[in-house]
């Protein structure tokens, strides 16, 4: 009997080992396969992680090359050389398409110079061009600059700077009699600046380009152009008496 009992006891006691021993190896084999999921989903972590860092640099490149883009000026349209712009009215109007031969030689002569001119002094009489033909220079260097984006970059200012065009008269009744009153009547007559490169209309007492951040007006005194952006200052006779 008591060997029965003896037997019966290292039974249940081998059982219960056996249970724990399966419990530990189950637990263990949780614990491993935890873990293996674990690192996968680490692994798959980062995967995700290093598409997106990929995807932000490249953002981040396409956004540094935009910015780039915006601090440069670019040609919109082709610049027509100075010679077929001339004798072509569709681009500088009829007044400058019928100017003199003389005064059209000269523009050219500007255009096409290989050294940079920044200064242009005309003499002579009354009614010998001297007005127009200042007027048609002026008009040259707006189709210039309507041909790029971002016209301020040309100059290497930022791109919200106001271009300022300024037309020196005693006042603006006689400025809009003579020399300025002159070109906004040129531009007005130009079919490309009629369709490609429209002033403000509503407004006479400036020359507006609004398109460009580009303005032509009246001046009297240096106050009125103090701190402003030149691209070209334009001094009547009356001013030099």
């Amino acid at each position: 009997m008591s060997n029965t009992v003896d037997y019966r006891v290292r039974l249940e006691e081998s059982i219960q080992e056996a249970l724990r021993y399966a419990s530990k190896t189950k637990n263990l084999e949780r614990s491993k396969s935890k873990k293996k999921k674990k690192k996968k989903e680490v692994i798959s972590s980062k995967v995700v992680n290093n598409k997106r860092v990929h995807a932000l640099d490249g953002l981040v490149d396409e956004l540094l090359q935009m910015k780039e883009g915006e601090r440069k000026a670019q040609l919109i349209r082709p610049i027509v050389p100075i010679r077929e712009w001339l004798s072509n009215e569709y681009y500088c109007g009829a007044e400058v398409f019928n100017l003199y031969p003389f005064w059209k030689e000269h523009l050219i002569r500007i255009y096409e110079s290989p050294v940079l001119i920044n200064e242009i002094i005309l003499t002579g009489g009354l009614g010998t061009g001297k007005t127009t033909f200042a007027n048609a220079v002026i008009l040259r260097k707006i189709y210039e600059l309507s041909c790029y984006m971002n016209v301020p970059a040309l100059f290497n200012l930022l791109p919200t700077s106001l271009m300022l065009f300024a037309y020196f008269n005693l006042n603006l009744a006689q400025a809009n009699l003579t020399g300025y009153g002159q070109l906004r009547n040129m531009i007005d007559s130009s079919k490309y600046f009629q369709e490609l490169f429209p002033r403000n209309t509503r407004t006479n007492s400036a020359i507006e380009f609004t398109q460009a951040n580009m303005i032509v007006r009246f001046a009297s005194n240096e106050g009125h152009i103090i701190r402003n952006k030149f691209i070209w200052l334009d001094i009547g006779r009356s001013q030099l008496l």
